[in-house]
């Protein structure tokens, strides 16, 4: 279902993510503005009653998604998973961290922990991404994991992969940075660098059978990995200042992707969110190119 908004038409979102607490560090950044507080149990539940509920702005979601750093160690956490259960949701997903490490148990409730796999040039970020990945395989919780794609990972995006492999990740997602605030971040690689480097990481998760998914680029830029692209989902995005009617759509709100005219003739324009206007106003960044013929899509 789609809903119209000031950036045009936009998927009616059937999932609602709910950042708990006040920090973010280590995540997937976008142009979600800093909330001024972590948010109390009894405002969690009133937003899952509200975003459960038929309404003029919204239709009742089955998805949750709860982060911020911390949040694995709320200790209401299995109460709001149960009152999100009694409301009809039936995918509770935690965005964690590594600092999260300590508070990993199975009566956590949720069907999905997303772990970030950030490199530096340092190694003990990837050390303790292997240790929290171990930690969810101890408490049998299923557990995904990231990386973005930016200037710092690139070189090690392979050893991003084979950790993943080797720690039971049930997927893995590539995310190419967000716009922040408006502009590009400063670690912004060029494109054509970025998909260079994913070529290796990419055939390792596939000769691992860990199904890989590419977000934040074109399709018209990845040449063979377009058939591991996958469009973003939207969601409804709530904080401690922005609850119930005051929250935001993702799309377009938080992130809005670009397409040009040339993007209605792609065999690919149905499963391709775009690209981000301000990258390709950038050296770098090529124009968007519609893709004829017979592509691999996505499955």
């Amino acid at each position: 279902m789609l809903t119209w908004t000031g950036g045009g038409a936009v998927e009616r979102p059937r999932v609602v993510q709910i950042r708990v607490q006040r920090s973010y560090p280590g995540r997937i950044r976008a142009g979600a503005p800093v909330p001024t507080r972590s948010m109390t149990t009894a405002e969690v539940t009133a937003n899952l009653a509200y975003f459960t509920t038929s309404g003029p702005r919204v239709a009742p979601v089955d998805g949750l998604v709860l982060s911020g750093v911390g949040v694995a160690g709320r200790q209401d956490l299995p109460e709001i998973v149960a009152e999100a259960r009694s409301r009809g949701v039936r995918r509770v997903t935690l965005h964690a961290g590594v600092e999260d490490l300590e508070a990993f148990h199975p009566t956590l409730g949720v069907d999905l922990v997303t772990l970030p796999l950030q490199p530096s040039e340092s190694g003990p970020a990837l050390t303790a991404g292997a240790d929290a990945l171990a930690a969810c395989r101890v408490a049998s919780l299923a557990v995904s994991t990231n990386t973005v794609l930016d200037a710092a990972s690139l070189p090690l995006l392979a050893a991003v992969a084979r950790i993943a492999a080797a720690g039971g990740a049930v997927g893995h997602t590539f995310t190419f940075p967000f716009p922040v605030d408006g502009g590009a971040p400063s670690e912004l690689p060029p494109a054509p660098r970025a998909v260079a480097a994913l070529a290796p990481a990419v055939a390792i998760l596939r000769a691992a059978g860990v199904p890989c998914a590419i977000k934040g680029l074109p399709a018209c830029y990845l040449g063979a990995l377009a058939r591991d692209l996958r469009r973003s989902g939207n969601r409804w995005y709530v904080d401690a200042d922005r609850q119930r009617e005051r929250a935001l759509l993702f799309f377009p709100d938080v992130v809005a992707f670009h397409k040009a005219e040339v993007c209605r003739f792609c065999v690919r324009n149905a499963d391709c969110d775009g690209f981000f206007a301000t990258y390709l106003r950038r050296p770098g960044f090529p124009s968007l190119e519609a893709i004829t013929g017979t592509e691999p899509t996505s499955s």
